[in-house]
């Protein structure tokens, strides 16, 4: 079994925990054409273990379900936030982290000194 099916079937798994999803579709159907807006729970769910795969050194399968939560649920700073952390320092991708930072700010309007310094060291670094 891939990674991929694996953390698929581990967010199923987790929104049906939380009560926002139902039995997963058959393979045959074609999906929503929208994502739907994940719960407040189902995010906070989705978070905490990609947290959780990132201190088990799981980098790129926690970055790969944060993307999945920015997907579903966009308007939430924390996956954009966690999402940059991770793919600035463990992944090295500073393009996509900086892009995540920036997002961050949008959604939070948060004048953090620290993460724009962090923003203003990844665009010297990008240039």
């Amino acid at each position: 079994m891939t990674p991929e099916r694996v953390l698929s079937g581990l967010l199923v798994w987790m929104l049906m925990l939380v009560g926002c999803a139902s039995q997963p579709q058959p393979m045959s159907e074609k999906p929503p054409a929208q994502p739907a807006t994940l719960d407040p729970q189902a995010v906070v769910a989705l978070n905490n273990r990609a947290l959780s795969l990132k201190d088990e050194g799981e980098f790129r399968e926690a970055a790969r379900l944060l993307r999945t939560g920015v997907e579903a649920s966009p308007a939430t700073p924390e996956l954009h936030y966690n999402l940059a952390v991770i793919t600035e320092l463990y992944l090295l991708d500073l393009e996509t982290a900086l892009a995540h930072y920036r997002r961050y700010r949008e959604l939070t309007g948060d004048d953090d000194r620290q993460v724009a310094g962090w923003m203003a060291d990844l665009e010297r670094r990008l240039q």
